[in-house]
């Protein structure tokens, strides 16, 4: 007789202690780049929002969503992007200061993902930039999970501006769910002084 591997179901507990550990990890490392600018944390940063916000699997043909924030929340809506500036002409366009409108309604997750935060124009050419895009391109060719050793254009883009944009995500997504980032990075790095304290006393 051969036996089969055994499956186990995780408990709606525990799908949401991997998504409140998820968030952990974001708020840190938001803290790591902004107050620190230790800019390599950047790539745990592109790895989480892209395993709470659009993570997906593949069975077969069929593409399955396996974002954390779906299994939490089945139907999450996110605080729009506010308007696009142009650059220099014939250069594109981008969100100057804050990248989100907290005074506008709220969309669905799909639609969020899909608005443009920067757009270029490269030999003649305009790659429009998502959300998604800096998620996708960051986790899954710079860095985040995996590094491409030649980018396409659109990858290309993301990896030169995914500095500033992905802590700008990760802290429109903390508006969005009602995370306090400043209190709860005031919170992280007391922990992380009484730890190194503790830890140096021994």
């Amino acid at each position: 007789m051969t036996r089969k591997d055994l499956t186990y179901e995780r408990s709606n507990r525990g799908i949401l202690n991997k998504y409140n550990e998820a968030m952990k990890i974001l708020e840190y490392s938001v803290m790591l780049v902004k107050l620190f600018e230790i800019k390599e944390f950047n790539n745990v940063i592109a790895g989480q929002l892209r395993l709470i916000l659009c993570d997906t699997t593949k069975i077969g043909k069929e593409i399955i969503d396996n974002s954390l924030i779906r299994k939490i929340q089945p139907n999450p809506k996110l605080f729009q992007v506010n308007e696009l500036s142009n650059l220099s002409e014939g250069m594109g366009s981008f969100i100057p200061g804050e990248m989100f409108n907290y005074d506008k309604p709220t969309i669905p997750l799909e639609n969020w993902l899909d608005q443009v935060v920067l757009s270029l124009i490269l030999q003649g050419k305009k790659q429009d930039i998502t959300i998604r895009n800096f998620i996708k391109f960051s986790a899954n060719k710079s860095g985040g999970a995996h590094v491409d050793p030649i980018l396409r254009e659109k990858a290309f883009i993301v990896d030169v501006h995914s500095d500033r944009v992905l802590c700008d995500i990760a802290i429109g997504l903390f508006r969005s769910v009602g995370r306090d980032l400043k209190k709860n990075s005031g919170a992280n790095l007391a922990y992380l002084i009484d730890k190194y304290k503790e830890k140096a006393s021994e």
